[in-house]
């Protein structure tokens, strides 16, 4: 473990208590408006610092939305990092809907309003690329091939998340994780019973 110099302690937590006051004024923004309504200048408003010290900590307002999402992503590596590169669907599966399942409001929103959308696209890309170069059982697919069964896996995710949190997270989490394990292994013939 690092340790910090003590003459240093004084900064790095005046540093990490701007940083907190930029995430937090970010998080009750996110919950409030669209992307496109979030300014610096409101930002710095209302987390109580100057324009200059935000710009200290990024260099635009789209640089916070990317470390927010590297922040988001880097934690969904963590879960699914304790799986083995091969485990089998069902596990990865549970990772991805329980992660979720977890994450505070703010993110929930970035992920299910469609304003967002384009920051949510991002993150799941980036998901999937991790994923992938983990463990491939797709590689003996072509490229296109690959590509189809990748989107309908990740964009198959997002969407039953998305009408899961529409719908007032009523379905238990583990009957959501069951159903979605049978619908992507499966296909639909596993719930029509023909």
């Amino acid at each position: 473990m690092n340790e910090i110099p003590v003459g240093n302690r004084k900064t790095d937590l005046r540093v990490q208590k701007t940083q907190k006051a930029i995430r937090d004024a970010f998080k009750e923004m996110v919950m409030e408006m669209d992307p496109e309504q979030i300014t610096v200048r409101d930002l710095t408003e209302r987390a109580a610092i100057h324009r200059k010290t935000f710009y200290l900590h990024y260099t635009c307002i789209e640089a916070l939305f990317e470390d927010v999402l590297n922040d988001i992503a880097e934690g969904y590596y963590e879960e699914i990092d304790r799986l083995p590169p091969d485990a089998p669907f069902p596990e990865v599966n549970r990772v991805f809907f329980t992660f979720m399942a977890r994450q505070e409001p703010y993110v929930e929103r970035m992920v299910c309003t469609g304003s967002y959308r384009a920051f949510s696209d991002r993150l799941f890309l980036a998901t999937k690329v991790h994923n992938r170069s983990r463990y491939n059982p797709y590689a003996a697919y072509s490229t296109e091939e690959q590509n189809l069964i990748n989107t309908f896996l990740c964009v198959g995710s997002v969407n039953l998340y998305r009408q899961w949190v529409a719908d007032g997270k009523k379905l238990p989490l583990e009957d959501l994780i069951s159903l979605t394990n049978r619908l992507f292994e499966n296909g639909i013939s596993s719930i029509r019973g023909d």
